[in-house]
């Protein structure tokens, strides 16, 4: 795919940027050059910047200090211990049992196929979408654009990531197979530095309502055993729910559009990815505002996707319950950097908001919406890895010949 020059291509942004080093992931990135090799006609070197066991970066700590960092073993065992003890409290303090996460019966009082089959394309339409913001943003940094399905493999794969312990295996693999498609993998991590930047500020755009006021200001809870029944008449606090979402999303509107503010966002973003945050792209006006109201789309886009899901399950649950409280438990187990993906924190969290309307089928269903979501993930996902793997070996056996 032919390229200009990564000058030619600073020229063209609307902002300067440039082609920077990779973020330093260590052995995840080692693991991940094992497992994707490069492309025909490219071999399998780390990316500039990224180091691995045997190769540390420029500048890199010396020895002494190195060795005072925890073996990944330790890293690992301590992040899943986190994530189970935290779980637990949680569980603990909402008074979960056992046989209410097992009682599917109570997750499943009047299924309904339609609905619940419509969620599916429908979440992974969403998918799709998130995948070209990615592509988008790849575009608007001067590097040539993958395309709706280039965008979608290389996102999808290398997500495969986030049911790792830490938050830098997926950039790791967007380096390597946005090295592979013609894409500086410096450009490829940046996009999904600054998609996901963004990606975290809608979503808690969304989840405001829920996070501040909780379930009781606006809509209450389902009648009877929360199976069935409707909304509750609003509370005084219903307006003010609202006002404060709107005036909220205003004022992150208004400092999205100021260059200062959203740059210095930028820089803190990289600098907590471990990269140089003097490489953060500078923006102009209009950047942080469409890309926020995007993404802020996108969350709703999940939010419907997750409240088709619960009617398919038999729940009439309120959309103004079920979109704020899928993103806020989204969010808040993402923040969780010990829990791959967000595991175990994210079904506290959509428990405790769903809880009021649901009662204690609540936790069977967060357990659901774990397996409908990571199956409709993980399927295309897995495919998609696959056919990676073996066009890489097809093209390595071609060299050999």
């Amino acid at each position: 795919m032919p390229q200009g020059s990564s000058a030619d291509r600073s020229a063209s942004l609307p902002f300067p940027f440039s082609s920077s080093p990779a973020p330093d992931s260590g052995p995840a990135y080692a693991a991940l050059a094992l497992a994707l090799p490069g492309r025909r006609g490219m071999t399998a070197d780390p990316v500039p910047g990224m180091s691995t066991p045997g190769n540390p970066p420029a500048g890199s700590s010396p020895p002494e200090k190195q060795r005072r960092r925890l073996p990944p073993w330790a890293r690992v065992t301590l992040q899943l211990f986190l994530t189970l003890g935290i779980t637990l409290l949680l569980v603990d303090r909402l008074g979960v049992s056992a046989r209410d996460i097992l009682s599917l019966d109570r997750a499943l009082p009047d299924p309904r196929a339609v609905p619940l089959g419509l969620s599916i394309p429908l979440l992974l339409g969403v998918f799709f979408v998130a995948a070209r913001y990615w592509g988008l943003m790849v575009a608007e940094l001067g590097a040539p654009d993958p395309g709706g399905g280039g965008s979608f493999r290389i996102v999808m794969v290398a997500n495969l990531g986030r049911y790792l312990p830490g938050k830098l295996w997926p950039l790791a693999g967007l380096a390597l197979l946005s090295r592979r498609e013609g894409i500086p993998a410096s450009t490829g991590t940046t996009a999904g530095l600054l998609v996901q930047g963004f990606s975290l500020a809608g979503a808690a755009v969304v989840a405001l309502p829920i996070l501040w006021f909780g379930v009781g200001q606006g809509v209450g809870p389902l009648g009877g055993d929360g199976a069935s029944g409707g909304p509750q008449a609003s509370t005084p606090g219903a307006g003010l729910t609202g006002l404060m979402a709107v005036g909220t999303l205003l004022l992150l509107v208004l400092l999205a559009s100021i260059p200062a503010v959203t740059g210095g966002g930028l820089r803190i973003l990289f600098r907590l990815a471990r990269r140089d945050p003097e490489e953060a792209p500078r923006p102009g006006a209009s950047f942080g505002p469409r890309w926020l109201l995007m993404h802020i789309l996108l969350w709703v886009g999940y939010g419907l996707a997750f409240a088709l899901f619960l009617h398919g399950l038999g729940f009439d649950v309120p959309v103004g319950v079920s979109v704020p409280a899928f993103t806020a438990a989204y969010l808040l187990g993402y923040v969780a950097l010990f829990a791959p993906a967000g595991i175990g924190i994210r079904e506290g969290v959509l428990i405790a908001f769903l809880q009021p309307s649901l009662g204690g089928a609540a936790a069977a269903v967060a357990v659901l919406a774990r397996v409908w979501m990571t199956v409709v993930e993980l399927i295309p996902a897995g495919i998609l890895a696959v056919r990676e793997l073996l066009r890489n070996g097809g093209g390595r056996r071609d060299e050999a010949r």
